[in-house]
């Protein structure tokens, strides 16, 4: 019984479901009901059935009509001025703008002539007045501005600039607008850039998060602002009290620290608030202006390590915008040296596909060579970096930014290859201001290296072994190709049977400079490529047509053993004759294969030992000329004497300067000790040149007396 009770409930609900849904649905004889019971739809469709009834037969003739009549095609001038004659209603200089555009088109002109635009610009110039600031909001009424003021005078740029005084903050923030103050910039005067940077004051930190004006506040601090102007725009960035007061001197924020230090953590804080602003809004486009680029320069100088990772963390993402400018690279250079492992991850990421361009760089090396310096994870160096340059690397090694990575690899921090400002900066750790210290890696240098130059060696090798002509054509090349000699590990037989075969008469001729720097290498001398080199010229023969090649010899001879090094020598010495007719400069030293820093201290001992001998004669004549003063003096009457009996004079003078100058001429042999000898004994031999210097001593002040 239960369960048929509830089937009948069941179908009870269902009943009363669809009388529900019944009542729900409209009746269809009630369609187009209003509350008058007026049948709406029906009579908008007997309107319409009544408009068609009204239609004269008339009308229906004239409809015929115009349909087998063709429309008229406007041509282009008509077209023009139907436009025209629209946009005239609601714009008012609609016209002046048309009229400016038929001269500009004109002044445009390539062939057209200096005083014939002139006389346009004249033109140009008299139309525009009073209607400026009406018309520089405009896309095509602008760029006819901005010609005026490239191409007119000084008066003519002087109108512009009058009826756009005290507007140009606003100009600059306009999409076309902005534009114009740049070429007010670039080509107004002085004065009038003064005026213009004045009005900007306060307020570059609000303009360079600024879609429009941020690109003005960049030329004016790249390309105009002296340094005074720069240090005034800076410093809005440290706090808001350098807004109003501005210095009177160029200054850094090293300067701020050192005169008042108890500023430097207001400065850095809010220097860092306004760097994260502009980051976290437009930091991919803002982050190429080299007004921010300085500001995070200054900001990783004097910040601790901890905001300096913060801040490394941030800019992770956007260094490739950056990474191609002298400022950018160095920001570069900071953030990979404060990331930590997780965020070099994320920067070597984001620079996928981009390490060849950036290898080749002018300034884009650093980073490049910063990141092999300090990533502790070289597995995913070899991966992700290595893998991309490998294909590139005959284009990197000739070129000197390419060469830097993989003679950095060979030969660390080496002054041949890097200049003294990027060594200071490849150093182990990272210190500010304050002389507070930052670990970079975990991993010992050497060791990082040598995981590195084990993978990358025998790829070296290959290059050099299939490229050698190209890289001995080149400075750089012939310098990649001599460390991977001297540092690379693996088998270089190849590579030597190549050098060995390249080096012909013609290539001698051509690249005779690297060929020298080849053959000094210490590898090559270690092998028997000098001695097959020597074997295969008649080197003597090539020297006489060729000055180049003398040089070439000398620095093979050198690299000889001396077994073979004596046979050449011997050789050289028979046409020495035929050498030394062609008079070339470098045969002189064929003669003498001494190394140029053995010449130089033969030199500079020969200098010394010139500087004493003149020393010993200047102290042998001291003494005898102040013992001749003094008898003169004594005696005025000996100078008449010393005519008539010339054989006195010289032994009383005899007597006086062997006292003295007789120590002078022994002290080589025998110390100080031995001058009471040889007051006590003289020689004869001492005695007598005594006697010469004094006797021409006295003669001669004597004929200067008279």
């Amino acid at each position: 019984m239960a369960p048929a009770k509830a089937a009948t409930k069941n179908n009870q609900n269902k009943v009363v479901k669809k009388s529900v849904g019944d009542s729900k649905k409209p009746n269809p004889s009630n369609k187009g009901v209003g509350k008058d019971n007026i049948k709406v739809k029906e009579f908008k469709n007997d309107k319409k059935s009544l408009n068609k009834d009204n239609k004269t037969t008339a009308d229906k003739g004239d409809e015929k009509v115009k349909s087998n009549e063709p429309k008229k095609k406007l041509t282009k001038k008509e077209k023009r001025e139907e436009k025209f004659e629209k946009k005239s209603k609601f714009d008012k200089n609609h016209s002046l703008v048309r009229d400016l555009k038929i001269l500009w088109v004109k002044i445009k002109e390539i062939k057209l002539s200096s005083e014939e635009r002139a006389t346009l610009i004249e033109q140009l110039t008299q139309k525009l007045k009073g209607n400026v600031l009406n018309v520089i909001v405009k896309h095509d009424a602008s760029r006819v501005v901005q010609t005026l003021l490239k191409y007119g005078n000084e008066s003519q740029r002087e109108i512009v600039f009058t009826e756009l005084k005290d507007q140009e903050l606003t100009i600059s923030k306009t999409q076309y607008g902005r534009f114009l103050i740049l070429k007010l910039l670039k080509y107004g005067t002085e004065e009038q850039r003064n005026t213009i940077i004045k009005q900007f004051y306060g307020k570059f930190v609000s303009m360079i998060s600024h879609k429009e004006s941020s690109s003005v506040v960049e030329y004016i601090f790249s390309e105009i602002a002296s340094k005074l102007q720069k240090t005034h725009i800076i410093e809005e960035f440290y706090g808001p009290e350098y807004r109003l007061f501005k210095s009177e001197q160029p200054r850094t924020l090293d300067s701020i620290v050192e005169s008042s230090p108890q500023k430097k953590d207001s400065i850095i804080t809010y220097l860092s608030s306004q760097l994260t602003k502009i980051l976290s809004s437009k930091g991919e486009r803002l982050v190429q202006f080299t007004i921010v680029q300085t500001l995070l320069i200054e900001f990783f100088k004097h910040a601790s390590p901890d905001n300096c990772v913060d801040m490394s963390e941030t800019l992770g993402e956007l260094l490739l915008p950056m990474i191609h400018s002298k400022e950018g690279s160095q920001v570069a250079y900071y953030v990979v040296s404060y990331a930590t492992p997780k965020t070099r991850k994320a920067i070597v990421k984001s620079l996928k596909d981009f390490f060849p361009k950036i290898a080749s760089e002018e300034y884009g090396f650093l980073a490049l060579v910063r990141l092999l310096d300090v990533t502790d994870d070289t597995q995913m160096i070899i991966k992700s970096v290595f893998n991309e340059l490998i294909p590139v690397l005959p284009e990197c090694s000739i070129t000197k930014q390419g060469s830097l990575w993989i003679l950095h690899l060979l030969t660390p921090y080496s002054p041949q290859s890097f200049t003294e400002q990027t060594l200071s900066l490849l150093t182990k750790s990272m210190v500010n201001s304050c002389g507070i210290q930052h670990e970079i890696s975990k991993k010992d240098r050497e060791q990082r290296r040598k995981e590195l130059l084990s993978w990358i060696s025998p790829k070296l090798i290959e290059l050099c072994s299939n490229h050698t002509q190209e890289l001995l054509s080149s400075q750089w090349g012939t310098k990649v190709l001599n460390q991977t000699l001297k540092n690379a590990d693996g088998n270089k037989i190849i590579l030597m049977k190549r050098i060995l075969d390249l080096l012909e008469e013609d290539f001698l001729e051509e690249q005779h400079i690297n060929i020298q720097s080849l053959l000094r290498n210490d590898h090559i001398k270690s092998t028997d490529l000098p001695q097959q080199l020597i074997e295969k010229h008649n080197w003597i023969n090539l020297c006489i047509k060729n000055q180049n090649i003398v040089y070439i010899y000398r620095d093979l001879l050198k690299s000889l053993p001396n077994d073979l090094k004596d046979k050449a020598t011997l050789e050289l010495k028979k046409s020495k004759s035929k050498l030394e007719a062609t008079k070339f400069k470098g045969i002189e030293n064929l003669f003498n294969l001494k190394d140029d820093l053995e010449l130089q201290q033969q030199n500079d001992d020969l200098k010394k030992s010139s500087t004493t001998t003149t020393t010993t004669v200047e102290e042998k004549k001291k003494p005898i000329t102040t013992t001749t003063t003094k008898k003169v003096i004594e005696e005025p009457k000996s100078i008449v004497e010393e005519k008539k009996k010339p054989t006195a004079a010289t032994t009383t003078t005899t007597k006086k300067v062997i006292e003295e100058p007789k120590p002078i001429v022994e002290e080589k042999k025998k110390p100080a000790a031995t001058t009471k000898k040889v007051v006590e004994e003289p020689t004869p031999t001492a005695s007598k040149k005594v006697t010469k210097t004094t006797t021409t001593s006295t003669t001669k002040k004597s004929t200067t007396k008279k």
